[in-house]
C-alpha cells in the first residue's frame, strides 16, 4: 500500500469524472437519451469489461470462487447506482453542471465515507477516524456552499423557472441518496477481491472484478430507461440527424473518461489502506465537485453571476480544498 500515490490516484480520478459531462454541451440536437445510451453502452458495458478481463484473471472463475450471493449483491447494488446515474443526467440537463454536482454529491459524499465505517464503529475513536469524519463535515459544509452559491446565482440571473428548479432538486437529491451504492458494491465486495488477487490480479486491479458486475447492472437501468424515452419522444431518429454524426465520438469519449474515472478511484483507495473506501470516496468526491465546477464556469454556466453567488461560491470551493487536505491527513493517522 503506498497511501500517497493512492492519493494522488483518487485526486486524478476525481478530476476525470468533474469533466466527463462536458461533450453535452456540443451535443445539442441529440436528446438527453441519445447521448445517454450511448455514454451508458461505451462506458458500462465495452470499456468496463475490457478493463475487467484484461486486469483479472480467470474472471468467470473469480465469480464462480465468490458466491453467487456476492456476485449478485455487488450486481444489486450497481443497478441501485444506475438508478442515481439516470437522475444525475436528468439533472444535468434541468439544472446544470454547476448546481447538479455540488448537491448530489454531497449527499453521495456523506452516506459513501461514513457507512463503511459502520461496522467498525470503534474507529470513529480513533485519531484516524476522528479525522476523517471532521473531514466529511468539512467537505459539506463546502458542498453547501457550492449548492447555495448555485441557488443564489439562478436566482440572480432567473436563469430557471423556480417549478422547474425545485423538481431538478428533488431529482438530484434523490441521486445522491441512490449514487453511494456504487461505493457500497466496492467496499462490501471483499469477497470477489479477494478471489481476484488469490487469481493473480495485481493489488489495485482487484477492484475491476467489482466494477464489471455493478456497472453491469446500472447498464441495465440506464439503457432500459434510455430506450423508453428514444421510444416515447421519438428521438430514435436523431442519431441518423445530419450535422450529428461526430456526436457519436463525443458520447464515447465520455464513456471512455468516465470508466477511467472509475478505474483510477478503485485503484487510489485500495492503495490509501484501512479506511480507503471511506476517505478515498469523500476526496474523489471532493474534486469531482472542484473540477466540475471550474468547467461550469468555464462553459458560461456563471457568465451572469455576479457579486454574492460568486463570493459564495469560491467560499465554497476553498473549503472543499481545505476538507480534502483535512482527509489526506487523516488518512496517515491511526485507525486501531
Amino acid at each position: 500500500m503506498n497511501p500517497t500515490l493512492g492519493l494522488l490516484l483518487v485526486i486524478a480520478a476525481g478530476a476525470m469524472n468533474g469533466s466527463y459531462a462536458l461533450p453535452t454541451k456540443k451535443t445539442a440536437k441529440w436528446a438527453f437519451e441519445n447521448t445517454w445510451l450511448v455514454y451508458s453502452v461505451v462506458a458500462m458495458l465495452v470499456v468496463n469489461w475490457i478493463i475487467a478481463v484484461g486486469a483479472v484473471p480467470n474472471l468467470t472463475d473469480v465469480y464462480a470462487r465468490a458466491g453467487a450471493k456476492a456476485v449478485w449483491m455487488a450486481f444489486g447494488f450497481g443497478m441501485i447506482w444506475g438508478l442515481a446515474n439516470v437522475l444525475f443526467g436528468i439533472g444535468l440537463y434541468w439544472i446544470g453542471i454547476s448546481l447538479t454536482f455540488p448537491i448530489a454529491i454531497g449527499l453521495s459524499t456523506a452516506l459513501g465515507s461514513l457507512i463503511p465505517m459502520v461496522p467498525r464503529p470503534g474507529v470513529f475513536l480513533t485519531s484516524g477516524g476522528a479525522m476523517v469524519s471532521l473531514g466529511v463535515a468539512v467537505l459539506l459544509a463546502g458542498v453547501a456552499l457550492c449548492g447555495l452559491a448555485g441557488v443564489r446565482k439562478d436566482a440572480q440571473s432567473g436563469s430557471a423557472p423556480r417549478r422547474r428548479l425545485l423538481m431538478g432538486l428533488v431529482i438530484v437529491v434523490l441521486s445522491g441518496v441512490c449514487d453511494p451504492f456504487l461505493n457500497f458494491a466496492f467496499t462490501f465486495g471483499d469477497r470477489i477481491k479477494q478471489e481476484a488477487l488469490a487469481a493473480g490480479a495485481a493489488h489495485g486491479a482487484e477492484s475491476d472484478a467489482i466494477w464489471a458486475l455493478a456497472l453491469s447492472g446500472s447498464f441495465v437501468v440506464n439503457t432500459a430507461y434510455c430506450a423508453v424515452l428514444l421510444t416515447r419522444n421519438g428521438t430514435w431518429a436523431s442519431f441518423r440527424e445530419a450535422g450529428t454524426r461526430h456526436y457519436w465520438s463525443l458520447a464515447a469519449l465520455m464513456g471512455i473518461i468516465w470508466m477511467l474515472s472509475i478505474t483510477s478511484y478503485g485503484r487510489g483507495a485500495s492503495a490509501m489502506g484501512p479506511l480507503g473506501g471511506s476517505v478515498g470516496w469523500a476526496v474523489f468526491y471532493g474534486c469531482i465537485i472542484l473540477f466540475s465546477t471550474f468547467w461550469g464556469m468555464v462553459s458560461g454556466e456563471w457568465k451572469e453571476a455576479r457579486g454574492r453567488p460568486l463570493r459564495t461560491l469560491y467560499g465554497g470551493l476553498a473549503v472543499l480544498v481545505l476538507a480534502i487536505v483535512i482527509l489526506g491527513y487523516g488518512n496517515t493517522l491511526p485507525t486501531q
